[in-house]
């Protein structure tokens, strides 16, 4: 469902601006900063780690969400398990079932742990006790209709009573399901660079596929398309490299009314050197950064 009318969208932006707001702000130039996966010191989007964030000075924390195949939610970033969750032999997490899940084990760095990898219901848990910090959670995977997106919303709106979280993805059609969810809610559109293939070094094909690859392109006219495709109050989560190879995007999404938030595959000083370059060219910030790293440490890179 599209925000049509006038009274909707300010009311939508309003809600937008409220969750934004935090004292937080005037530590990192107005940016919200959010926790990658959560603080870096427990295994990734661990319940650990996430709490470790929501203890620390983030504004925020960020996660990734998959969907198993009994229609249960839980937080992870790969497709296979393996890297971060030992479940023997490599299984794809959308094959897995809650009883699987519930026996797997956290990875910390390649060490085993004793730790069982969250639900999504977990994470509400823990996100109830920090109304004024912003669970920021990534929809990974294509889900196969809506109604598992629209069930999710529904969870998450139920038991997480204070408001303060939003949903993003890489697959536009799963906002477009969160939107006919909840019409007046924050989704955010993250965009995938091809060239960070080659950063992250994963295999000689997916190099040489980065090699040649170009730079997405989000121009004005991309943006609308976004906005009129999944509705307002929309943003765009981008890499820095691509913040770099778009140079009039903040200024663009501003004045469409549309957050930026900016993450650094590279690591935070990359992220700080490319917002810097952006801060120069358009005298903007972004609306948030996601850091792997601490806030203070980060935001003194700014100063």
């Amino acid at each position: 469902m599209l925000i049509s009318q006038k009274k909707n969208k300010t009311a939508a932006l309003a809600l937008l601006l409220s969750m934004f707001s935090t004292v937080a702000h005037a530590d990192c130039m107005g940016m919200q900063v959010h926790a990658h996966r959560g603080a870096g010191d427990a295994a990734e989007n661990s319940l650990s780690a996430l709490r470790n964030a929501y203890f620390g000075t983030w504004d925020g924390v960020e996660t990734d969400l998959q969907l198993l195949a009994d229609g249960n939610w839980v937080a992870y970033h790969d497709l296979l398990t393996g890297r971060v969750v030992d479940t023997g032999q490599p299984r794809a997490v959308k094959q897995m079932d809650s009883d699987d899940w519930r026996v797997a084990r956290m990875k910390n760095h390649g060490a085993l742990t004793a730790e069982t990898p969250p639900f999504v219901a977990d994470i509400a848990d823990l996100a109830t006790a920090f109304p004024e910090k912003t669970l920021n959670a990534e929809i990974k995977d294509v889900a196969p209709s809506c109604a598992p997106v629209e069930s999710l919303v529904a969870q998450l709106r139920s038991n997480i009573k204070h408001g303060n979280w939003f949903l993003t993805s890489s697959v536009p059609n799963n906002l477009v399901c969160a939107r006919r969810a909840d019409p007046q809610g924050y989704l955010g559109v993250v965009v995938l660079d091809p060239r960070q293939a080659q950063a992250a070094g994963e295999s000689k094909v997916s190099r040489l596929a980065a090699k040649g690859a170009r730079p997405p392109k989000l121009d004005k006219a991309w943006l609308q398309r976004m906005q009129q495709q999944i509705g307002m109050p929309i943003g765009v989560h981008i890499d820095a490299r691509s913040l770099d190879a778009n140079p009039h995007l903040l200024g663009d999404a501003a004045n469409l009314d549309m957050p930026v938030f900016v993450y650094g595959a590279d690591g935070d000083s990359a992220l700080a050197a490319s917002l810097l370059r952006a801060q120069k060219r358009s005298h903007r910030w972004p609306s948030g950064v996601i850091l792997d790293g601490n806030p203070d440490t980060f935001c003194a890179m700014l100063e």
